[in-house]
């Protein structure tokens, strides 16, 4: 359960943070400059400041702590309001609001300072497997429902979801690209979704199997897809004549790796983490 900062030009550990109990950290989320959440085995989450090197607040994410029945605006019971489901993703919307989504298929919105719930949003009819956003700020989720939902964010999300996508497979990666296009990894396929007038269309890039399933996804500044796999491969997408073509990155490690995640370094590096097998 500890956190660790490090200073990149030193190399050396600035501090180490540790909560208040020993539960495995899950992940780690950017607020800004100062300060970070994690989330942990235990359904929690932390704030963290790091001017002070010390954790600022805990939240438990089940019941998104200092709920305050008199602040809710949706018009339900707070009786009848469950959130004893386990906490599956987290999205920082800016400094003051996240959004967070659950193994029940809901979303709320809440504000960071004081863990109020600021909405809920309700489509989902299984757990969220990922959030993100479009460059107006519109969220944009997946679920275990096998679809994908983009919420209206004009008058504090008032009006529910805009536009359901509905894929043929459960979806487990969900990627916005710089042109908000939408990308989507399922079992089989790799997709992009492009809004054409009022709906999107689908177009199928790649198709896998059960040993090169891909595990995630990043993308360089100039718009190509970058893939990490089952299979310990590396993959850059580049679209060239209307058509999808890639390249393997060279892996000198021969052993079975799972690629976990890899990241996208301001100077087009990739970093990356393995699970061995």
């Amino acid at each position: 359960g500890i956190l660790r900062v490090w200073d990149i030009e030193s190399g050396e550990c600035e501090c180490e943070l540790q909560g208040p109990h020993d539960q495995s950290v899950l992940s780690i989320y950017i607020i800004d400059n100062n300060h970070i959440m994690s989330t942990y085995s235990d359904n929690t989450i932390g704030l963290w400041d790091l001017e002070i090197k010390d954790y600022d607040k805990i939240y438990d994410s089940n019941i998104i702590s200092d709920f305050d029945y008199n602040d809710y605006d949706n018009g339900d019971d707070y009786n009848d309001y469950n959130y004893h489901n386990s906490l599956s993703s987290i999205l920082i919307l800016n400094a003051n609001e996240a959004v967070s989504g659950f193994s029940n298929g809901k979303l709320v919105i809440w504000e960071i300072e004081t863990g109020r719930i600021i909405r809920e949003l309700i489509g989902h009819t299984d757990e969220i497997i990922s959030i993100s956003k479009l460059s107006d700020g519109r969220i944009v989720s997946s679920s275990k429902d096998k679809t994908i939902r983009i919420w209206d964010n004009s008058n504090n999300y008032t009006q529910i979801n805009e536009l359901v996508i509905v894929n043929d497979r459960e979806i487990f990666v969900l990627h916005i690209l710089p042109d908000d296009c939408i990308v989507t990894i399922d079992d089989d396929n790799m997709s992009i979704w492009t809004k054409q007038s009022d709906k999107y269309t689908r177009e199928i890039i790649s198709q896998f199997d059960n040993n090169n399933n891909v595990s995630s996804i990043s993308n360089l500044p100039n718009g190509h897809i970058v893939t990490g796999h089952s299979d310990g491969s590396i993959r850059v997408w580049i679209k060239e004549f209307d058509k999808w073509n890639y390249k393997h990155l060279k892996n000198d490690d021969n052993t079975y790796n799972h690629i976990t995640k890899l990241l996208i370094l301001n100077n087009d590096r990739i970093i990356y983490n393995i699970d061995d097998y």
